[in-house]
């Protein structure tokens, strides 16, 4: 994140306009305690930073000392959600766990648990998050399909039929999508519960194949601060979060529906997703791969 630019300056703006002298904020899966730091520079008169890698908390600590925030910043050297308490009242809540589809690492879980914990919710950054998906075709899929089926001339297609089912992070260039832009999720983190489901349905004008999902989203973090990672954006560090529909589709048009379950291992994604078209379907699943093929059965 520090050496993101895009993401830097917005949460900058956001935490300046949401944070107000003498707040106590939380600052979710803090890393560095870069947001903390700037919590504390917009006026908090406390902040409480929560991660749970012991080291990078120790390498953080030296970072406030070196800022002069000593007795500002404090770190909870845990997992978010084994939280219990915390120790005042908290006034604003803020974090940066999102991943390129934004709910990847967990952000409506962690951010409900803590409300939970405080009896009502905070000020949010981010405030509200919409997740976003658009059919693609991505040469680089398929020609990496193609060119691990045969490696130095042996044959590996049963691994390589594998890549069908694992998702992918690559930069979606904008050339890459064919077909609309559709809204597979709209929540508040602390309000809304992200659905076991995802489901959104494009409309296919030309007759074209589908190599793969791309997904992205985009957030609100303040009142007049957007944050996202959309292909036709600035380049950040999340890059788009890619479902490969291996070998293809096949050339089709008409109504295509879409369908995501991110299910969560604690707060890591083990995405699975369906795309279905007139006469044909298409599901990806790593619980495919868990068990491998009994050639003695």
């Amino acid at each position: 994140m520090l050496t993101d630019s895009v993401r830097m300056e917005a949460y900058c703006r956001a935490i300046e306009g949401t944070v107000r002298p003498g707040d106590v904020v939380v600052d979710l899966g803090s890393g560095s305690g870069i947001l903390g730091l700037l919590a504390a520079r917009a006026g908090a008169s406390r902040v409480f930073c929560v991660e749970k890698d012991k080291y990078m908390v120790q390498r953080a600590r030296r970072i406030v000392h070196d800022n002069g925030f000593d007795g500002v910043v404090e770190f909870l050297n845990t997992k978010i959600e084994d939280l219990e308490s915390f120790p005042l009242p908290v006034d604003v809540i803020v974090s940066e766990t999102m991943g390129p589809a934004g709910i990847d690492e967990g952000i409506f879980q962690l951010f409900s648990h803590c409300v939970r914990l405080l009896g009502s919710r905070p000020r949010c950054i981010p405030d509200e998050l919409t997740v976003l998906a658009a059919p693609l075709q991505v040469h680089e899929l398929v020609e990496r399909r193609a060119q691990a089926c045969r490696v130095v001339g042996l044959n590996f297609s049963s691994l390589a039929g594998n890549i069908g089912s694992i998702s992918q992070i690559l930069p979606v260039m904008p050339s890459m999508l064919i077909g609309p832009v559709g809204k597979l999720f709209h929540g508040a983190p602390g309000i809304d519960t992200l659905p076991e489901e995802l489901t959104v349905t494009w409309d296919l004008a030309e007759l074209c194949p589908i190599d793969a999902v791309g997904v992205w989203f985009k957030t609100r973090l303040s009142e007049d601060v957007d944050l996202a990672n959309p292909p036709e954006g600035p380049d950040t560090h999340w890059n788009q979060l890619v479902l490969p529909i291996l070998p293809g589709t096949g050339p089709i048009r008409g109504a295509v529906q879409f369908t995501l379950w991110p299910r969560f291992d604690s707060i890591t994604p083990r995405w699975k997703w369906r795309l279905s078209w007139d006469g044909g379907e298409y599901t990806g699943d790593p619980a495919d791969l868990d068990e491998p093929e009994d050639l003695e059965g």
